[in-house]
């Protein structure tokens, strides 16, 4: 078999979510997509997939069974029965569809492929080397299966081949339809068909999605959010911006991801060696799932010089006499021929407060400076820039110019650093070898990457002690939402010459904060069962959360759920409940340190009494002086537990509500001269209501 005859290449998983064989067969699980749009004439096309080698498998070689009902009514109704194409068949196939070519060549294959065995590779199995012999059989099924859904990808008629494809031609325009894909022979597999809604109505696809441009030296990049009904790339290159365009990849580029990626769908194209300032354009396809390929965005480009100059080399910056500080540089290994000079900073050692000490570049030959401007008073540094005539510049280190002769203190250790329960902190600072430190600046945050404050100065004999440790005490606050707490040291000498920081010591606050409570979002109750959509905290050491219910203020609460998922809502439904009792409801977390949070607010439900209720009989009304009199009769034996509502219509008007009474007559004084309509409905006073009584009919006269 030559499998290089298909054109496929996989250069990214990064994307189709629902694709991951491996953890889908580890689970014993498999689910089956089914794909689909309404194409004016030609009716519904479908695709389908599985995420499952061995339901790829036995679907390609025994067929499968497409469903369908109208949607959110009845059971499914077989549409379909597919099978995959035989070695004959496909031969004729080509013979009146394609002819030869690639094209033919690519079906050939899916055809033979999907009559190889993959599940036992020729041979014993080497016990010897026996991990790397089921890898080999591993990665033949998955490539069995990539094969046939890229293959469906690239050419319609490899799905045709493969039974992966059906269309439905009896629907009626804009009705909405229900359908699902299952194997004709499940075989005891445990399989999910999912189930697709699509409404008969032809719908404009849109696959245009903005593509981002990264302009770089002599190189182009390219990134988009992938569309979702797209998958791949072919692009397109040109030096006009309308063409002509050549391609840059014959075969399809796919951007897949594994099912435990949850980021954003991105897409990514990378053209290099291309001539700086040089316009170029692009154009970038995708596939869809039905075989086609669509054009989903443009983009131009021009790549730059963005190559700086090698960094100088700064030396050490001289304090040479009174009034002078020589400032020298080296450029390491060969100069490039596009350098343009260099700029001499001098600050205080922040990059905001850095000036050129020229107005213009200095002669790319020069590697020294005299600087006679600097005050003695003031902290100075000094910085060399290499730009080269694009303008990208190179800055070396920072240096700067020691007036005082003299060794900073060395790097301090911090031997042992604890913090209470009371916040209260205790670092330990080893002893400094050299005998030279005269004090020590300890700064702290709640971030490494965030600026650190000075927190405690400790300076002078009384506190620091030769060749003895130092104690340094602190207190931080315990209600926060950070967690850790950091520290780092720098030490100084009698000059205030200052060694550099200490490495960063991280402490954990001990967790005395709890968890905020959940939150009751919605509750719609039944009459056996209630239903709870729940808030959970949405904190970072959430552990559990857990349902109590009791039966009355005297009964004790029961946990009846605990949640236990990450999850921003948490849904349960609490069954086997008495129609019309009482029931009480609260909620409780708890985070990783056992901290519990409070109760939520108790909420008190009924279930809803289905009970029937009598029919109010033997209607009357009469015009009299006062009104109109309407009685009826109430066969029920629960008159104490009902209440009787009115209706009236009157010429043009609907049957609205004039009334309620508890007693079995009502008098309607808001009436004048005319043809009235009476009727009524009964009510229970657990929400149950009758049905409407007949009509009792009146004519109210001048």
């Amino acid at each position: 078999m030559d499998y290089k005859k298909i054109s496929i290449l996989i250069v990214l998983l990064t994307g189709m979510g629902w694709l991951n064989t491996a953890n889908a067969q580890q689970t014993n699980e498999a689910e089956i997509h089914l794909f689909a749009r309404y194409v004016e004439g030609d009716g519904i096309e479908m695709r389908w997939f599985s995420d499952n080698n061995e339901v790829m498998r036995r679907g390609t070689e025994s067929g499968f069974i497409v469903e369908r009902r109208v949607a959110g009514t009845g059971p499914f109704q077989t549409v379909q029965t597919v099978q995959p194409l035989d070695e004959s068949q496909t031969e004729q196939l080509i013979q009146t569809t394609v002819g030869e070519g690639d094209r033919a060549d690519r079906l050939r294959v899916v055809t033979e492929l999907r009559d190889s065995d993959t599940d036992h590779l020729p041979g014993e199995i080497d016990f010897q080397n026996r991990i790397e012999d089921l890898v080999n059989r591993k990665s033949a099924e998955d490539f069995r299966t990539m094969t046939f859904m890229l293959s469906s990808f690239e050419d319609s008629l490899a799905a045709r081949v493969l039974g992966l494809s059906a269309s439905d031609t009896n629907v009626m325009p804009g009705q909405t339809y229900e359908y699902r894909a299952r194997l004709v022979s499940s075989g005891g597999l445990n399989v999910t068909s999912v189930v697709t809604e699509i409404t008969a109505t032809e719908q404009t696809e849109d696959y245009e999605v903005p593509i981002l441009v990264n302009e770089g030296d002599g190189e182009l990049s390219f990134i988009w959010q992938q569309p979702e009904n797209s998958v791949g790339m072919y692009v397109q290159r040109s030096f006009s911006e309308n063409g002509p365009f050549e391609p840059l990849n014959e075969v399809i580029e796919l951007n897949l991801r594994g099912k435990q990626f949850d980021g954003p769908q991105r897409g990514t194209f990378f053209d290099k060696e291309l001539n700086n300032y040089r316009n170029y354009h692009y154009r970038f396809y995708g596939q869809n799932v039905f075989g086609e390929r669509v054009l989903f965005g443009e983009a131009s480009g021009t790549p730059r010089d963005l190559t700086p100059p090698r960094e100088p080399l700064l030396l050490q910056p001289k304090h040479e006499s009174e009034d002078t500080v020589r400032v020298t540089w080296e450029m390491p290994g060969t100069v490039d021929n596009d350098l343009a000079g260099f700029a001499v900073l001098r600050g205080d050692g922040s990059s905001e407060e850095f000036v050129r000490l020229h107005p213009d570049l200095t002669d790319p030959n020069l590697r020294e400076w005299i600087d006679l401007d600097f005050n003695r008073d003031l902290d100075t540094y000094y910085a060399i820039q290499a730009v080269d005539t694009a303008g990208n510049v190179s800055t070396s280190a920072v240096l700067p110019v020691s007036y005082i002769r003299f060794n900073p203190p060395v790097k301090p250790e911090i031997g042992q650093a604890t913090i209470g329960d009371d916040g209260s902190v205790e670092i330990i600072i080893s002893p400094d070898p050299e005998d030279a430190v005269d004090g020590y600046k300890i700064f702290m945050a709640n971030d490494p990457e965030h600026e650190f404050s000075v927190v405690k100065e400790m300076f002078g004999d009384s506190l620091i002690t030769s060749g003895s440790r130092t104690i340094v005490r602190d207190t931080v606050m315990l209600n926060t939402l950070t967690r850790n707490v950091y520290y780092k040291i720098r030490a100084y000498d009698v000059h205030f010459n200052e060694s550099e920081e200490s490495d960063v010591i991280a402490l954990e606050r001990p967790d005395i904060v709890p968890p905020p409570r959940p939150v009751f979002k919605n509750v719609e109750i039944g009459s056996t069962d209630v239903n709870f959509e729940i808030a959970l905290p949405s904190v970072i050491d959430f552990q559990t959360a857990t349902l109590y219910r009791r039966s009355g203020p005297a009964s004790d609460w029961q946990p009846i759920q605990t949640f236990r998922e990450k999850t921003e809502i948490a849904r349960y439904t609490d069954r086997g409940l008495e129609p019309g009792a009482t029931y009480f409801y609260r909620l409780q977390a708890e985070d990783q340190s056992g901290l519990l949070s409070d109760f939520s607010n108790p909420v008190q439900v009924k279930t809803v009494n289905r009970r029937s209720v009598s029919v109010a009989e033997n209607l009357s009304a009469q015009s009299g002086d006062r009104g109109t009199v309407i009685r009826w009769a109430y066969p029920g034996d629960d008159l104490d537990e009902v209440f009787f509502v009115i209706y009236r219509r009157s010429g043009e008007e609907g049957l609205r509500q004039v009334g309620r009474s508890d007693n079995t007559t009502f008098t309607d004084r808001r009436v004048r001269a005319g043809r009235y309509e009476y009727r009524v409905r009964v009510f229970r006073k657990d929400g149950n209501q009758s049905l409407l009584s007949d009509t009792a009919v009146v004519t109210v006269g001048n």
